[in-house]
C-alpha cells in the first residue's frame, strides 16, 4: 500500500454529497470514518450513519464505492458500523459552516 493510494482513496470518497443535505460532503459530516488500501490494492471504507435507520446509508455506500471505483480502484468494500454511535461532535468545521450558510444552526458542541 502507498499513502498516495490511501490519500486518493479518501480523497474520492471524502467528495461524496450527502444525499438528504447535499450541500455537505460525508466527510463534512463525520460520516467518513476511515479507508485502508491493502497491498494488493483494495480499497475498504468505513462509514458511521448519523443514526442507525438513515435511510441515506444504502445510497451514501453507493456513491462512495462509485468515487472511489472512479478514482481508479477496483476492488472497494464500503463497510458500515455503528459503534461507536455517530455524534455531532464529528461534524468538521467547515461542515457546520456550511449548514450556517445554508441556513440550518449547527448543534453545538457536546464538551
Amino acid at each position: 500500500m502507498r499513502s498516495t493510494d490511501v490519500a486518493q482513496a479518501r480523497a474520492a470518497a471524502a467528495s461524496v454529497l450527502d444525499p438528504e443535505l447535499p450541500v455537505l460532503t460525508i466527510d463534512d459530516l463525520g460520516v467518513l470514518r476511515d479507508v485502508e488500501v491493502d497491498d494488493d490494492g483494495r480499497v475498504t471504507v468505513t462509514v458511521t450513519p448519523t443514526y442507525s435507520g438513515c435511510p441515506a446509508m444504502e445510497v451514501i455506500e453507493h456513491d462512495v464505492e462509485s468515487a472511489v471505483r472512479a478514482a481508479g480502484f477496483v476492488h472497494v468494500v464500503v463497510r458500515r458500523v455503528l459503534s461507536p454511535a455517530w455524534t455531532t461532535d464529528w461534524l468538521s468545521n467547515e461542515g457546520r459552516r456550511k449548514l450556517e450558510d445554508y441556513g440550518i444552526a449547527p448543534p453545538g458542541s457536546a464538551s
